[in-house]
């Protein structure tokens, strides 16, 4: 069975997704990796997140062709028509992205010009207490201020035009939550991917929806998100000659 679902002759359907504005730039910084260099910080030290995510088939190489409702990218492969869920998408892409840091212990951190304080409710601060490790590989620079108040010096990179504070909030809480992942890695990568992906909704230029496609090929797991939610869904040249009864 192909990994990508085709679409049937009702079309694409399923329920809306509610836009919500994107503070800043989005697209994940620093040179992608080739597919053997990609693989490699997920071999070794038994980590779960590993063994959870093996590799899929390959994408084969889209050519955008524009974006449909502000939700989904259209692009052309070889054989017929791809759309591309823009939420969905991003969220495998920054998932994978932080899976790798975490697994190189190479946080992507971004100081702050000046401390912030933060006040963590008591169910976040034992999250932080029993993660802590955890969540400085995540790239938070967290210290303790007394009571419930914690003194934050840097952030992850992908949440640098967030708050601080609120962005330590949120992922925190996330990471509570589970979003349906089992190891505590796949918790923390998920929080921040959940926070970080682009919304249905956002217009994005021919440039950023080029951009994201090529980063869905280079993925590990192009054809889902973390969730396993299809990230797109595939109409072949075959339906596209059937509908128009070329056959």
């Amino acid at each position: 069975d192909s990994p990508v679902p085709e679409i049937g002759r009702r079309g694409v359907g399923g329920p809306g997704h509610e836009a919500a504005p994107d503070p800043g730039v989005f697209w994940p910084s620093g040179p992608l990796r080739s597919a053997s260099q990609r693989e490699g910080p997920f071999r070794g030290g038994g980590r779960q997140a590993a063994a959870s995510h093996p590799p899929k088939e390959a994408l084969p190489a889209l050519r955008v062709l524009g974006q449909v409702q502000n939700t989904y990218v259209a692009a052309e492969g070889p054989d017929g028509i791809y759309l591309i869920d823009q939420h969905a998408a991003h969220e495998r892409v920054v998932f994978e992205r932080v899976c790798s840091a975490l697994a190189s212990a190479q946080p992507d951190v971004q100081s702050l010009l000046e401390p912030v304080t933060v006040e963590l409710d008591p169910e976040q601060e034992e999250l932080l207490t029993r993660q802590r490790e955890l969540v400085g590989r995540l790239g938070f620079l967290v210290e303790p201020f007394g009571g419930r108040a914690y003194l934050l010096r840097g952030v992850p990179g992908l949440l640098s035009n967030r708050d601080p504070g609120g962005a330590l909030s949120d992922v925190l809480d996330s990471m509570a939550e589970g979003g349906g992942m089992e190891s505590w890695e796949d918790r923390a990568a998920y929080s921040i991917a959940c926070h970080t992906a682009i919304r249905a909704g956002k217009r994005l230029s021919q440039e950023e929806m080029s951009e994201l496609t090529r980063q869905l090929e280079q993925c590990r797991q192009p054809n889902t998100c973390p969730h396993g939610r299809p990230t797109m869904v595939h109409l072949s040249s075959g339906q596209l000659e059937r509908e128009f009864g070329r056959r």
